[in-house]
């Protein structure tokens, strides 16, 4: 039962989001906030949320008005956890179990939103967490995907970490049709497992971060909208 474990509410302007808390599942993160602040007209679209995790992209995208959201995972476990979220917050998502747009194949949608596993180390981390050695393990694989699974004019929501390269991932969005924004943008210091990754970081030709003001080092987080023309 939801009951057994603790909730948490995710809200965006007057929108609540309520979530069963769970460590082994990807919670949402500063990025999650990111792609919430500029998820808009949505009514009457298809909508696709890859790699799910709690589920509370999905779950709003339904509260914003979206016609139909399904949302994917590789997890059984965050599958488990976001239908239950979605019971506990009365919306209709259609989850499905799968590596990225495998449970989507021959399907087209007006939106994806996905935010992938971007931290770069040369040790495996939490599957939810971890991009591979250069960051982009997962990344360039949605990035090669989206534009067979969008309609014309349909959009790709996709947050993107200076640690695996900001400019790479515009490039390869054009190269594969696809027309970038930037729609916004945040700065979030560095956590211990990037700080163990320092000279790993430095090692990799696309890495890139930032001092703020109290001289913490920081990676930079711009969320691209990529429109397919």
């Amino acid at each position: 039962m939801v009951g057994e474990k603790k909730i948490t509410v995710f809200k965006v302007g007057e929108i609540e989001v309520k979530l069963v808390k769970d460590r082994k599942i990807y919670m949402p993160s500063v990025a999650t906030r990111l792609i919430a602040e500029n998820l808009h007209d949505l009514d009457g679209l298809r909508v696709l949320d890859l790699g799910t995790g709690s589920g509370v992209l999905a779950i709003l995208a339904s509260k914003l008005g979206a016609e139909s959201v399904v949302a994917t995972d590789i997890s059984e476990r965050a599958i488990r956890i976001a239908r239950r979220n979605a019971e506990l917050n009365g919306v209709e998502i259609n989850f499905r179990i799968g590596d990225l747009f495998d449970p989507v194949r021959d399907e087209l949608f007006d939106l994806i939103i996905c935010n992938p596993p971007m931290t770069p180390s040369l040790t495996q981390l939490h599957r939810f967490t971890w991009g591979g050695v250069d960051g982009r393990l997962i990344l360039d694989r949605v990035i090669d995907g989206a534009p067979n699974h969008l309609r014309r004019g349909g959009r790709l929501l996709l947050p993107v970490v200076s640690l695996v390269g900001i400019g790479r991932t515009f490039r390869a969005l054009l190269e594969r049709g696809l027309s970038p924004r930037v729609l916004d943008y945040r700065v979030h210091p560095f956590g211990k497992t990037l700080y163990r990754s320092l000279n790993h970081l430095k090692s990799l030709p696309d890495s890139d971060y930032v001092y703020d003001h109290l001289g913490r080092i920081c990676w930079r987080l711009v969320l691209f909208e990529a429109i397919k023309t």
